[in-house]
């Protein structure tokens, strides 16, 4: 998508805003607008990732209602979250500097805030995980079958999981150390990038903490602070691996599907794609999974 100074003044009355490029992430392309000396982010996703963008802008909207900074979404002048037929969100500026969560410091803020979304999110038992990310976790998924190997993990892993009963809340679903925003000048950390999140397996959120954090050991800091704040008892928490097995097969399955469809969005080579791949499957091997050789 080019510049979308049009759309942002027919949707938003943003007339004349100063509109330039961001880094976009992988399922979506960013720009920082400035107007009338305020500060937004636009965010377009492809026609597929309309969903959501909307489901994430609906939540950040909540999540923001109750206190916390979450980049909640402008309305449009209809009242809409998402631009109808535009695939474009308009999101409040958060202000600070994106974590990387090397430090324990860090790492202590993210699980705040995190463990914090969760509390808010109503936890409660939900049913059981095979009714979780169905359409993230299936050999049936776009490329699965071209690697032997991960169809093999994905059945593992889903025959490992499906059958626990845990608690659910409102879920990020990729709370990357980058996610977070803390502003220094007043202490707050934010939690951005809430497209794609739904309510499921809280334990589904820190797994995925852990794996973005490099693993427990150097998760430490993360997990001691999130096992004290968070909604989640001991026998819940020991878990977390088989939850860390399924994480990285949402990640395998992730990357086979982009390998097999030439997808490029965020200004990625097919050589990440396969890197990304590649990595979950490394991790997988590190976690006890049968992986097969290279």
């Amino acid at each position: 998508m080019r510049d979308p100074s049009e759309l942002l003044a027919e949707h938003w009355e943003l007339a004349a805003a100063r509109v330039r490029p961001l880094g976009g992430g992988m399922n979506s392309e960013t720009w920082l607008v400035e107007h009338r000396g305020r500060t937004y982010v636009a965010k377009h996703v492809a026609p597929a990732g309309v969903d959501a963008l909307l489901a994430g802008s609906e939540v950040a909207t909540a999540l923001a209602e109750a206190g916390f900074v979450t980049g909640r979404p402008v309305p449009t002048r209809d009242g809409h979250l998402v631009a109808p037929g535009a695939a474009l969100a308009l999101l409040e500026h958060v202000p600070g500097r994106e974590l990387d969560g090397e430090s324990d410091e860090e790492q202590v803020w993210m699980a705040s805030v995190l463990a914090g979304v969760h509390a808010a999110g109503g936890p409660a038992p939900g049913p059981d995980t095979s009714d979780f990310a169905v359409d993230w976790l299936s050999p049936d998924a776009p490329g699965v079958a071209d690697h032997p190997w991960l169809v093999d993990v994905v059945e593992a892993v889903r025959a490992e999981t499906d059958p626990l009963v845990l608690t659910w809340s409102v879920l990020h679903t990729d709370p990357t150390p980058e996610a977070f925003v803390h502003d220094d000048a007043t202490g707050v950390t934010g939690l951005i990038d809430w497209a794609g999140a739904r309510r499921g397996p809280v334990l589904y959120d820190v797994a995925s903490a852990v794996m973005y954090l490099g693993g427990r050991e150097h998760a430490s800091a993360f997990l001691d602070t999130y096992r004290a704040r968070g909604p989640l008892g001991d026998a819940e928490l020991s878990h977390l691996d088989a939850f860390r097995r399924l994480r990285e097969a949402v990640q395998g399955v992730y990357f086979a599907g982009r390998l097999a469809t030439e997808d490029l969005t965020g200004g990625v080579e097919r050589a990440d794609n396969q890197g990304g791949l590649d990595d979950a499957r490394r991790r997988l091997a590190a976690l006890g999974v049968d992986t097969g050789h290279s």
